[in-house]
C-alpha cells in the first residue's frame, strides 16, 4: 500500500488546474502562479471581434474592438507583483495555423500593458488593455473572407511562475465591409432619373410608378420578410453608379393613424450588374452591400431618409430587404429617388 499513497501525494502537491477547485484556500499552501481566466469554458481565453472597412477606402472603423483582461493569481503573494504583456503568436493553438492568418504587431495599439496584483491581493486591480490599430496595414490589406489571430502573453517577474496551461489570451479578428455610410447624405448629389429605372410597385408583382409620380399622398406597401420574393427591387435596365438611395414615407392618414409612422427602421441591401429582368435575378446573383437603420420614426413626408454609400456602386439590380419596422411589419412607401 505504500507506493499508492506516495503516488496519490505527488499527484496532490503538483500543480492543479485553473479554473477547478483544486487551488488551496490557505495562501501559506502554494507559492503564487500566474495566470490569466476569462471566466469561461468555451472558447476559454479567448475573443472574437469584427471591424468594418468603409468601402473602398483605406478607412477602418474598429470601434468596441477591444481586448481587456487581468491578472490572477492561485494564492496571495507578500509584496506587489507587476506584470507586462507581449504578442507572443507561437503561442497560437495548432488547431488554428491553417485557418487563421497570424497577426502582425502593427494590427494593435497596446493603451495599458502593465499590471499589478498588490501585495494581499487576487487578481490585478487594472486590466491590460488592447485595441486594434485603426492606420493598421494589416487589417487593412485584410481579405473579407479571412480571420486573423493573435495570441498575447506574460512577462512575469522571475520570482513568479506562470500557469503552463492558462498564461495566454488568444485573439481573433475578421473583417466586413460596409458600402454604407450612416452619416451620409444627398446632398449635393445628381438625381438619378426616375424613367431610367424599374421598381416593383405596381401590385402582384408587378412593376409602378407610385414611387417616382412625385405625389406624396400615394404608396406602396413593403413588408418584413426574409424571401426575396417580398423585397424591393429596382431594375435600372443597365449598369449605373449609385451613390444614395431616399426614401420618403407617405402623408396618408387613415383613420386616425398618420401611416408616415409605418416606416422602415432596419433594412439590408443588395446589388448585381447581372444582364437580366427585374423577376429573373435570383438571391444567387446578388451581393449585399451593407445594412442601414433609419435613425428615427418619420412623422410626415418631409423626414425623408438617405441611405448613402461610402464610395458609387455599379448596379443594375437593387435589391431592399425590410429586416424590421417602426410601428408594424410593414412600410409605406411614397417615393423613392437615386442619387449619382
Amino acid at each position: 500500500m505504500a507506493a499508492p499513497t506516495l503516488l496519490l501525494l505527488a499527484a496532490c502537491q503538483s500543480e492543479p488546474e485553473v479554473g477547478t477547485t483544486l487551488y488551496p484556500t490557505n495562501a501559506d499552501s502554494y507559492e503564487p502562479v500566474a495566470y490569466i481566466d476569462n471566466h469561461a469554458y468555451l472558447p476559454k481565453n479567448m475573443q472574437s471581434n469584427m471591424f468594418i472597412q468603409k468601402g473602398n477606402s483605406p478607412e477602418l472603423d474598429t470601434e468596441g474592438c477591444e481586448l481587456k483582461f487581468k491578472v490572477h493569481l492561485t494564492a496571495v503573494s507578500d509584496k506587489d507583483l507587476t506584470f507586462n504583456v507581449k504578442l507572443d503568436n507561437s503561442k497560437i493553438p495548432a488547431t488554428y495555423a491553417e485557418s487563421h492568418e497570424v497577426a502582425n504587431a502593427d494590427a494593435f495599439k497596446i493603451e495599458n500593458g502593465t499590471v499589478t496584483v498588490k501585495a494581499g491581493k487576487m487578481e490585478s486591480e487594472e486590466a491590460f488593455d488592447i485595441v486594434l490599430d485603426e492606420a493598421s496595414k494589416t487589417l487593412q490589406d485584410l481579405a473579407e473572407d479571412k480571420k486573423l489571430m493573435a495570441a498575447f502573453t506574460l512577462e512575469s517577474p522571475t520570482d513568479v511562475k506562470l500557469s503552463d496551461k492558462y498564461n495566454t489570451y488568444c485573439w481573433e479578428v475578421n473583417k466586413e465591409i460596409f458600402w454604407i455610410n450612416p452619416k451620409g447624405t444627398s446632398e449635393g448629389l445628381q438625381q438619378i432619373d426616375v424613367n431610367t429605372y424599374d421598381v416593383n410597385c405596381g401590385g402582384y408583382g408587378n412593376i409602378g410608378t407610385v414611387l417616382s409620380n412625385g405625389k406624396e399622398d400615394d404608396h406602396f406597401e413593403y413588408y418584413v420578410s426574409e424571401h426575396p420574393a417580398g423585397f424591393m427591387k429596382i431594375d435600372l435596365r443597365q449598369p449605373t453608379d449609385v451613390r444614395a438611395i431616399q426614401f420618403t414615407p407617405t402623408s396618408l392618414i387613415s383613420g386616425r393613424d398618420v401611416l408616415s409612422k409605418f416606416f422602415m427602421k432596419e433594412i439590408i441591401i443588395y446589388g448585381s450588374t447581372v444582364d437580366k429582368d427585374i423577376y429573373r435575378v435570383t438571391a444567387d446573383d446578388v451581393v449585399r452591400l451593407g445594412v442601414a437603420t433609419c435613425p428615427k420614426m418619420p412623422e410626415s413626408p418631409n423626414d425623408k431618409w438617405d441611405v448613402v454609400f461610402y464610395s458609387s456602386q455599379k448596379v443594375r439590380h437593387i435589391w431592399v430587404r425590410i429586416v424590421s419596422g417602426f410601428s408594424s411589419n410593414s412600410a409605406y412607401l411614397s417615393e423613392l429617388k437615386l442619387y449619382k
